[in-house]
C-alpha cells in the first residue's frame, strides 16, 4: 500500500473519532454511564385534585389533553404525576457535579451521566428511592421480502382511491371500505415516536398536517437528518409515518391519512439501532401534554449492550421504564400502540417492552397469506397475559422507500394498527383506550380463541369501527331559506339499514336538565345524512345533545356512547360525563335481551366505589362473576358483558338469569334471558 493511501486511511479514521467525540460531548459521556435516579416524592409540591384550567396552563398541559383526559376521569384532570420533578432535589444532584439530562414527571426521576462510585453516593441520599442504568439495545430487523406481484390487484371501481401496491396491506384489514365512507382519521391527533422523519418535499406527505415535532437527541425542533446525523438516521421513522398516514395516489395510502401528527425523534442509530428508553419516556410525556389521542411507537426494549438490561421475567407489565410510562399515558386517555418485536427467531423469542404493558396494544406481524411471520415476537408476558393483542401485515409492506413492497418487521405492522385506531376514534371520539383495544381485539379473526402468536388475530378495521355501534359523524350547521329555522345535519353510518322514522336529536341548553327532542329527516332519499330543524334563536354552539336511532333489525343506538350522560357539545367535541343520578349507581337493562351471543350491562357510577357484578340462575346458584374490583366515577356503556358461559367456560342452558350488581352499600338486579 502506498504512503498516500495509508495517510488517507489515517485521516478518515481521525475524522470518525472526532465525529464520535462530538456526539459524546453532546451527551456528556457514553451511555454506559447513564443512570435513572428516582425520587421518593415531589418535595413540598402537592396537588390533591384539580380541574383548574390555570393549573393546567402552568403545568404545560393543553386544553386538548384535558378534554381527552376527561373521558377517563372527569373529576381528576390533573394529579401529582403532572407536577414537575422537585427543583430542590435537582439542585442537590447538580451540586454533586451531576447534570440531569432527561426529566420524567410521571416516573419522578432524572437521568444523569456518572460513575458507579458516584451512584453509590447518590443512592444514599434520603430523598432518592432507587437508581438503575438507562437501557439501550440493538434491535434486530428482518430481511426485506418483496411483495408478490399477483393476487392483490385492486378493482379500482370498487374504491374511492387508487392504493397502488399498498392495496393489500389496507385491504387485508378492510380499511378501503371505511375510506369509502369518508373515515380517514380526520380530527384525530396521533403521536409518532421513532428515529426521525424526513417528510419535507415528498409527494406521499404533501397533504399531511404536522402539528409539532421535536428531536430529543439534539434537543431541537428538527426531526429530519441534520449535519451530525448518520445518513440513514431518519429512514425508519419516515417509513412508519408513510405507512400510517401517507397519501400518494397510485403508490401508497395509509389508513389514517386524514389525521394530524406530532413527531418525536428519540432513537440514535449511529451504532446499528441503539435506542435509549429515557428519551422515549420524555417523548410520550410531552405528547400527552400536547393532547395526542394515539401514540404509535415501532420501538422496543429487551436485550442490551454492556451486560445490563431486562430479563424476560421483567416483561410483567410493571417493571420496564417504557412500559410504566406507556400505561400511565393510557390511564390519561392515550391509546398506545407498539410493535411486539422481531425476536421470535432469536434467542430472546418473546415480546419487548413496552409491548408487555397491560394497557398497551402490542402488534405482531403476518405475511400476505395471513400467516404469522417467523420473526414476530411471541407471548405470553412474564405474568401470563396473552400477547400480542392483534396482528397486521409485517412482511413485504409498501413504504415511501419501497413502493413495490419490501419492508418487513413488526415496526411496519404497528403503524397499520395505529392507523385503524385513528379511524375508530374518528368514528367514536368518546371512546377510552380500553374501549378502542376491545374493539380491535373482539373483532379480530381469532377473538374466540386468542393465543400467544396471533393474539386476538388479524385486525378487521370495518367491524372494529362498528363494534361499539352506529357511527354519528360530520355534524354541520346549515343556513335555510326559512329564516325561522336552521338545520343541524349529521351523517349516520351503519352496517345495516336505518329506520328513517326513528332518528331523533335530543338537545338541551348548557346548564339545563331537560332535553328537547326533534325528529330528524333524510336530506335526500336513501341518504346517510339526516337533518334536524331547530329554531334560529338557538345558538348551536351553546347546546349539548345526543342522537338516537333504530336500525332495520329493531336495535336502538345512541351517540355518543354513554348518552345521555355523555353528550356532543357544540358541533365538534364530546362533553365530560354528566353523572346526575341521586343514588350511588344506575344499572340499565342489558342489551340485547334476549341474547344468544353477547349481552352488555350499561352502568353509571356517581362516585368511586368497589363494584361486583355476578350472574345467578333462577334457583340462586352463582353462575359467573362478571367483575369484582374498584371503579372510578363515570359511564360504563359496554365494558361489562356476558357470553352465556359459566365460570368453567361452558355454555349455560337457555333460560332466565339474574345479574346482581353491588356498588358500595347499594345493590340492584336485572333479569337476563339467554336463548341458544
Amino acid at each position: 500500500m502506498r504512503l498516500k493511501e495509508i495517510l488517507q486511511i489515517i485521516l478518515l479514521f481521525l475524522i470518525f473519532i472526532c465525529f464520535n467525540q462530538r456526539i459524546h460531548s453532546q451527551n456528556y459521556k457514553t451511555d454506559h454511564n447513564k443512570y435513572w435516579v428516582f425520587f421518593k416524592d415531589k418535595g413540598f409540591q402537592w396537588l390533591e385534585r384539580s380541574n383548574n384550567q390555570h393549573d393546567a396552563s402552568e403545568l404545560g398541559i393543553s386544553e386538548k389533553s384535558l378534554v381527552r383526559r376527561s373521558k377517563v376521569d372527569s373529576t381528576r384532570l390533573i394529579d401529582n404525576l403532572d407536577l414537575p420533578v422537585y427543583s430542590g432535589y435537582i439542585r442537590i444532584i447538580q451540586d454533586m457535579g451531576l447534570k440531569p439530562v432527561v426529566f420524567s414527571r410521571w416516573l419522578n426521576g432524572v437521568t444523569v451521566f456518572t460513575t458507579p462510585e458516584m451512584i453509590k453516593k447518590v443512592s444514599s441520599l434520603s430523598f432518592v428511592r432507587k437508581v438503575k442504568p438507562v437501557i439501550s439495545f440493538y434491535r434486530s430487523i428482518p430481511e426485506p421480502v418483496r411483495m408478490a406481484k399477483t393476487g392483490y390487484v385492486q378493482k379500482k371501481e370498487d374504491y374511492m382511491y387508487d392504493y397502488g401496491n399498498s392495496f393489500h396491506q389496507n385491504d387485508q384489514i378492510r380499511v378501503p371500505e371505511l375510506h369509502n365512507m369518508g373515515l380517514n382519521g380526520r380530527g384525530v391527533l396521533i403521536g409518532m415516536i421513532d428515529t426521525g422523519f424526513d417528510y419535507e418535499g415528498r409527494n406521499v406527505f404533501s397533504h399531511m398536517d404536522i402539528v409539532n415535532e421535536y428531536d430529543f437527541h439534539w434537543d431541537d425542533s428538527i426531526t429530519a437528518n441534520q449535519e451530525n446525523d448518520p445518513s440513514f438516521q431518519d429512514n425508519h421513522g419516515t417509513q412508519t409515518l408513510s405507512i400510517i398516514g401517507g397519501f400518494w395516489d397510485g403508490k401508497l395510502i395509509g389508513p389514517a391519512f386524514g389525521a394530524s401528527y406530532i413527531l418525536a425523534k428519540t432513537e440514535w442509530v449511529a451504532s446499528e439501532t441503539r435506542i435509549e428508553e429515557d428519551h422515549w419516556v420524555e417523548a410520550i410525556e410531552w405528547m400527552e401534554r400536547e393532547g395526542v389521542e394515539i401514540v404509535s411507537s415501532s420501538l422496543g426494549y429487551s436485550v442490551f449492550d454492556g451486560g445490563t438490561g431486562y430479563a424476560y421475567d421483567d416483561m410483567n407489565g410493571d417493571t420496564c421504564i417504557t412500559t410504566r410510562a406507556a400505561d400511565i399515558a393510557a390511564s390519561k386517555g392515550v391509546v398506545v400502540v407498539t410493535s411486539a418485536g422481531n425476536e421470535r427467531d432469536d434467542p430472546w423469542f418473546y415480546i419487548l417492552s413496552p409491548a408487555d404493558g397491560d394497557s398497551v396494544i402490542a402488534v405482531g406481524a403476518v405475511d400476505h397469506d395471513n400467516e404469522i411471520t417467523s420473526f414476530s415476537s411471541a407471548g405470553p408476558t412474564a405474568d401470563g397475559r396473552i400477547k400480542p393483542d392483534v396482528v397486521a401485515l409485517g412482511q413485504g409492506v409498501v413504504t415511501v422507500f419501497s413502493t413495490s413492497g419490501g419492508g418487513s418487521g413488526t415496526s411496519f405492522s404497528c403503524p397499520l394498527a395505529a392507523g385503524v385506531c385513528g379511524l375508530i376514534l374518528q368514528a367514536h371520539p368518546e371512546l377510552r383506550p380500553m374501549q378502542v383495544r376491545e374493539a380491535l381485539r373482539e373483532t379480530a379473526d381469532r377473538s374466540q380463541s386468542p393465543d400467544n402468536l396471533y393474539g386476538w388475530g388479524l385486525i378487521d378495521a370495518y367491524d372494529a369501527v362498528f363494534y361499539h355501534g352506529v357511527v354519528f359523524t360530520n355534524f354541520t350547521s346549515v343556513d335555510l331559506t326559512d329564516e325561522e329555522y336552521q338545520g343541524l345535519d349529521v351523517e349516520i353510518l351503519w352496517k345495516y339499514s336505518i329506520n328513517p322514522d326513528s332518528v331523533y336529536l335530543h338537545y338541551k341548553h348548557t346548564g339545563n336538565s331537560y332535553f328537547t327532542s326533534v325528529q330528524m329527516v333524510p336530506v335526500h332519499l336513501e341518504d346517510t345524512i339526516y337533518r334536524a330543524f331547530i329554531s334560529s334563536d338557538i345558538d348551536l354552539e351553546d347546546i349539548k345533545f345526543y342522537v338516537s336511532v333504530k336500525d332495520s333489525l329493531g336495535n336502538e343506538y345512541k351517540g355518543p356512547i354513554g348518552a345521555p350522560y355523555v353528550l356532543y357539545e357544540g358541533l365538534y367535541s364530546i362533553s365530560s360525563p354528566e353523572v346526575t343520578i341521586d343514588k350511588n349507581f344506575e344499572l340499565s337493562q342489558n342489551y340485547p335481551n334476549p341474547f344468544n351471543s353477547y349481552t352488555f350491562f350499561p352502568l353509571v357510577l356517581a362516585e368511586r366505589a368497589h363494584v361486583s357484578m355476578e350472574i345467578y340462575n333462577i334457583i340462586g346458584q352463582k353462575v359467573k362473576t362478571i367483575y369484582n374490583g374498584v371503579l372510578n366515577r363515570g359511564v360504563y356503556e359496554r365494558q361489562f358483558r356476558w357470553n352465556g358461559n359459566n365460570e368453567s367456560g361452558f355454555s349455560v342452558t337457555s333460560g332466565i338469569y339474574i345479574l346482581k350488581t353491588t356498588a358500595g352499600n347499594t345493590t340492584q338486579t336485572c333479569k337476563i334471558i339467554y336463548v341458544k
